[in-house]
C-alpha cells in the first residue's frame, strides 16, 4: 500500500445522470448511488439542507421543508450552483464516513446526461468549480464516454502535475475527452495576481 493512500488519499470518480449521482472509489471499487434530492428548511431564517440523497426522497416533510432536485433544469445537468455544491459536499462527507480528518479528495467529474452537441465551456467550469468549491483538491472532467481505469486516472493527474497534459485529450479510446483541470492552477494563479 502507498504512502499515499496509508494518510488518507481519495480519489473517486462522480458520475453525473439527471436521476442519480454515483461516486465510485476508485481505489476499492465501493460505489456510492443517491438521487440528487435534497429536503431545504428553515433555521433562524436561513435556509439549510436537512436532508439528502434516498434519505431526502422518504423524509416526510414538515412545515417549511421543501423537497428539490439538485438536477431539475430542462437544459442543462446543474440550474442551481449552490445547492449542488451543498448536495456534493454532503455526498462527499458520506464517503469519508467516521473519518475525523478526511484528505481532501481526487475527483473525476463525468456528466452522463445532457450531453447533446457537447458539454460548452460554461458547463466545463461549472463541474470544475462545483468540484474545488465542494472540496476537492485536484479535479478532471471528462464528457460521457467510457468509465476510465484507476490508471488511466492515476496518468491523468500525473501529467496534469508535471504540465505535460494537453487542455482537453484522449483518456480513453472512443469517444471520451478529458478536460485536465486542477485545484493547484487557481493556487498558482491567485499567488501571482491572475498574471
Amino acid at each position: 500500500m502507498s504512502l499515499r493512500r496509508l494518510l488518507g488519499d481519495r480519489l473517486y470518480l462522480l458520475q453525473l445522470w439527471r436521476d442519480r449521482f454515483d461516486l465510485r472509489d476508485l481505489h476499492s471499487g465501493e460505489v456510492i448511488s443517491e438521487p440528487p434530492m435534497v429536503v431545504l428548511g428553515d433555521q433562524a431564517g436561513k435556509v439549510v439542507l436537512v436532508a439528502a440523497g434516498h434519505e431526502a426522497l422518504s423524509m416526510a416533510l414538515e412545515e417549511g421543508m421543501r423537497r428539490v432536485s439538485v438536477t431539475d433544469h430542462p437544459r442543462v445537468l446543474i440550474g442551481d450552483f449552490a445547492l449542488a455544491e451543498k448536495y456534493l459536499q454532503w455526498l462527499l462527507r458520506k464517503a469519508a464516513g467516521n473519518r475525523l480528518f478526511p484528505a481532501a479528495p481526487r475527483l473525476v467529474m463525468q456528466q452522463r446526461d445532457c450531453l447533446e452537441g457537447g458539454l460548452t465551456e460554461v458547463e466545463l467550469r461549472v463541474l470544475r468549480e462545483l468540484a474545488l468549491g465542494a472540496g476537492a483538491r485536484e479535479v478532471l472532467v471528462l464528457e460521457g464516454g467510457k468509465q476510465p481505469s484507476l490508471q488511466q486516472v492515476e496518468q491523468a493527474f500525473a501529467d496534469q502535475r508535471k504540465g505535460t497534459g494537453k487542455r482537453v485529450s484522449s483518456l480513453v479510446s472512443g469517444v471520451v475527452t478529458l478536460l485536465v483541470v486542477a485545484a493547484f492552477v487557481a493556487a498558482a494563479l491567485l499567488r501571482s495576481g491572475g498574471n
